[in-house]
């Protein structure tokens, strides 16, 4: 079974994706989206976009690793962004009183993962995609983006100090990710990625 089955299937299960809906970008991103916000597997290590299809959640990272299989099989070239934040009382006033209690003596660092895809091919348009908060959040104060508009940037949910490419399906191949560095679906890495918790 496919990515693109496994993801389909558990969307329909789930009610997320109906019977006749079609796959797209905007459907993918939407689903993706709305998933739960938390660690696909007990200890956050099994970054697989099949673990998180199976458990249905996704830290911000897991989702964009799933998102980018998603779009790299129906045929998007897909790249993958970290981006390095502080989380801090101003940056991310949302956090839940007691973790913005211990933001207050210093600015924690953070790594956040997101996706870049090209939305034109004959221009080689691109757009950043940030999939990391569910709609259900919106009230809460968190940084959702409400709707994938072809070839618009989205919102990044942090203020971003430094970004740093990591991979995309062009650089390796989406049938031979290589060697030297992670596929849109892969594990960016903890060399990239070690202080990357997330947010709760």
């Amino acid at each position: 079974m496919t990515i693109l089955d496994e993801f389909r299937d558990e969307a329909r299960r789930r009610g997320a994706l109906g019977a006749g809906a079609a796959l797209d970008v905007r459907t993918a991103f939407r689903i993706v989206r709305d998933m739960p916000w938390g660690f696909a597997s007990a200890d956050g290590a099994d970054l697989r976009p099949e673990t998180t299809i199976e458990a249905w959640r996704g830290t911000g990272r897991e989702k964009h690793l799933l998102l980018g299989a998603i779009l790299a099989a129906l045929g998007y070239e897909v790249g993958l962004l970290a981006v390095t934040h502080e989380f801090s009382p101003e940056s991310t006033p949302w956090l839940p009183p007691h973790l913005l209690q211990e933001t207050r003596g210093a600015p924690i660092p953070d790594v956040h993962v997101l996706l870049r895809v090209q939305t034109n091919q004959v221009t080689d348009e691109w757009a950043t995609i940030d999939a990391s908060w569910p709609l259900s959040t919106r009230d809460l104060g968190l940084p959702v983006n409400e709707q994938l508009v072809t070839g618009v940037d989205q919102r990044i949910a942090c203020d971003p100090i430094e970004m740093f490419h990591l991979a995309s399906n062009h650089d390796h191949g989406e049938d031979n990710p290589g060697d030297d560095g992670p596929g849109p679906g892969a594990d960016p890495g903890e060399d990239e990625d070690d202080d990357e918790d997330e947010t709760p």
